[in-house]
């Protein structure tokens, strides 16, 4: 006789917090002008788990890049690591960002266990044009702080847009997932309201062809060398302020 009370609390939170998830998504979605939404972090997971909770409530298509890396080269990432080694995994995982750079309204999910293209900085080239979210946990940033050498792609995961840290390595349900959801769209608002203009240069870093000139954003011609990145001084190229005696060295 005591379950239901129990099973309906259960669901009402559920409920509350599939509520506050469509709440979360209805006021930035907008504002987001369809720039997909990128997961990474170690906890692979967590990140499929919280990319396809937000995906069915923002209408965003939900991916995964490691079932897309199987899909395309017909090989499973074991195989992939026994013959070509990680290279070979951050070679098909860029790939796949790559393909998915120009694509709107996506949740994606990356692969995790600090192996694949978001675990080194870089290969960010292909999601500096999504809002990117690092799902880091408490055991992992005190491993890190015990032993900052341990997982050096921390480095690379440092360049997402928002860092979540999670409670439990354990995103098993999908009313967690929700949660984190949840928190991951308060977080793109915020981003958003410091800059109106975020979505639209992300839009327009794709636009040109994801360059790598994020955050500072290149005109046209740039050519992909740092001396000839513009300097917001003088707003000229910085190989104008180089001497000719340095120039040649």
């Amino acid at each position: 006789r005591r379950s239901a009370p129990v099973a309906r609390s259960a669901a009402d939170g559920a409920a509350a917090d599939a509520k506050a998830l469509k709440a979360a998504c209805d006021a930035v979605a907008d504002e987001m002008k369809g720039v997909s939404v990128t997961f990474v972090g170690d906890n692979e997971q967590a990140n499929v788990a919280v990319a396809n909770a937000l995906a069915k409530t923002l209408g965003y298509t939900p991916l995964s890049t490691p079932a897309l890396i199987e899909q395309v080269t017909a090989s499973s990432r074991e195989e992939i690591l026994a013959e070509d080694g990680e290279a070979g995994l951050v070679i098909a995982e860029n790939a796949v960002l790559e393909q998915l750079s120009t694509m709107v309204r996506c949740c994606v999910a990356t692969c995790g266990g600090g192996k694949g293209a978001t675990a080194r900085g870089d290969c960010w080239d292909y999601i500096f044009g999504q809002f990117t979210v690092w799902l880091d946990d408490v055991d992992a940033v005190e491993k890190a702080k015990k032993d900052p050498d341990s997982a050096p792609q921390r480095d690379a995961y440092a360049f997402a847009d928002v860092a979540l840290v999670l409670s439990s390595t354990e995103v098993n349900t999908e009313r967690a997932a929700t949660t984190i959801a949840t928190q991951t769209m308060s977080a793109i608002a915020q981003l958003i309201e410091g800059d109106p203009q975020l979505s639209g240069k992300k839009g327009f870093y794709v636009k040109m062809g994801c360059r790598g000139d994020w955050p500072v954003l290149q005109p046209p011609g740039w050519d992909g060398t740092e001396e000839g990145k513009v300097d917001p001084k003088t707003g000229k190229p910085y190989r104008e302020a180089i001497g000719p005696e340095e120039e040649r060295k």
